[in-house]
């Protein structure tokens, strides 16, 4: 942020500070915040409020430049790739979403310009917050299992933490994970474990073949599956033996049915279960999709799989 713009945010006090999920810029308009969920303005005496007025935090053109300058590390250049495709990642694993205007050649994308707004996702680290999951699923054995839950959910962080457990020594063992990290936030300032090796920048689908075929990992964890090329990679890496950890988004159980994502993973018949997380809680649910129970269910029932709802580790 310009040194103003900083000091504001300073004198907001370290206990809100620290709770800010997003921080929305945009040129020529107020500064925007959501601690958890909920939204706020905030003003040049560094108060939060909920509705609008003139003494409200306002980026004008000069300070957009600036903090986007910042965020790119003073080079668009290096980012382009990823600003393409809608994101910057900052050092310490923070994604920033961008809007701006496409430039095509041959009908390609190949760079962007006129960046408008800014979606800073503050990413946070939440230590043994898999532990729960952990304990109820992987003491006896090794499942595969989807991460699911709508944004703001914590999955990333979710699966950052698993594998730190995992490979630390979680139950007496320490497990080879690999991590495929294609747009830098699961790794980039967080430390993710002794036995853990770590795809940086490679294509999800790049990264997980290349991590089965040469790091014999006995786990993958990767974050947000979204394409038939990356389901044709999981399925290709489940022959050589290894489990899975992936995220997707999903909103309820009920998505279950309609996500076609996670329905093409249901179809491999090799993840176990789906950690469903809520938005902004400790809250989760672990849903048993097996196959068998699957099967099992289709013939009694038209909601087949069996749910274990937890909160904050106990039963709700």
């Amino acid at each position: 942020m310009p040194p103003a713009i900083a000091e504001v945010f300073t004198n907001i006090g370290g206990g809100v500070l620290n709770s800010i999920n997003e921080i929305r810029i945009r040129r020529n308009k107020p500064i925007i915040i959501y601690v958890k969920d909920v939204l706020y303005f905030i003003t040049i005496n560094s108060r939060l409020v909920s509705s609008i007025n003139n003494q409200c935090v306002l980026i004008n053109d000069d300070d957009f430049d600036f903090i986007s300058d910042r965020l790119c590390n003073h080079s668009y250049h290096t980012n382009m790739e990823g600003m393409i495709n809608g994101y910057i990642t900052a050092k310490n694993g923070s994604r920033i979403g961008i809007a701006a205007s496409a430039v095509k050649k041959d009908g390609r994308i190949t760079c962007v310009k006129d960046i408008s707004s800014l979606c800073i996702r503050i990413a946070h680290e939440h230590k043994n917050c898999s532990r729960k999951v952990l304990n109820s699923i992987y003491i006896d054995k090794f499942p595969s299992i989807i991460v699911a839950g709508p944004p703001g959910s914590g999955k990333t962080t979710f699966l950052r933490d698993m594998a730190f457990l995992l490979s630390n020594g979680f139950n007496g063992k320490y497990r080879r994970v690999a991590v495929v990290d294609e747009r830098r936030e699961l790794t980039s300032g967080f430390i993710t474990g002794v036995n853990t090796d770590a795809l940086i920048g490679f294509d999800k689908a790049k990264g997980i073949e290349m991590a089965a075929r040469t790091l014999s990992p006995e786990i993958i964890m990767c974050d947000e599956i979204g394409n038939n090329t990356e389901l044709e990679a999981i399925r290709y890496s489940f022959s050589t033996g290894c489990r899975f950890a992936v995220s997707v988004h999903m909103q309820d159980a009920a998505q279950i049915f309609t996500n076609k994502i996670v329905q093409e993973l249901i179809k491999t018949n090799e993840f176990n279960y789906i950690v469903l997380l809520k938005s902004y809680t400790d809250d989760y649910e672990i849903i048993d999709i097996s196959e068998e129970r699957i099967e099992n269910g289709r013939n009694n029932n038209d909601y087949p799989f069996f749910i274990f709802p937890w909160g904050n580790g106990g039963r709700i």
